[in-house]
C-alpha cells in the first residue's frame, strides 16, 4: 500500500503516548521506532543505513530530511514481509 492510499485504521504511537506526529525529525522516527530500547547503538547510523539503501525515503524540507509517518509505516511493512 503507497503512503498516499494509506488510510489509517488506527492511530499509530510515540513512546509517550501521544500520536505520532504527520512529519518526523530523525530524532522522532528513531524514538517511534524505539531503536534505543531494541538495543541499537548509533540509531542515527542505522537511520541513515535504511535511508542510503532506499529502504526508508526521506522528504527533503528546508536542506533537512524528515520522515513523513507514511513513509515510516511502509517501511514497517517491508521490513516485516522478510
Amino acid at each position: 500500500m503507497s503512503e498516499s492510499d494509506r488510510n489509517f485504521a488506527f492511530v499509530p504511537l510515540m513512546p509517550d503516548g501521544e500520536p505520532a506526529p504527520a512529519v518526523m525529525l530523525e530524532k522522532d522516527v528513531i524514538g517511534f521506532l524505539r531503536m534505543r530500547e531494541v538495543g541499537i547503538k548509533n540509531p542515527g547510523n542505522t537511520l541513515r543505513y535504511y535511508r542510503e539503501r532506499g529502504k526508508l525515503k526521506p522528504t527533503c524540507i528546508g536542506g533537512r530530511n524528515v520522515y513523513t509517518l507514511g513513509a515510516v509505516m511502509d517501511f514497517l511493512e517491508k521490513i516485516t514481509k522478510k
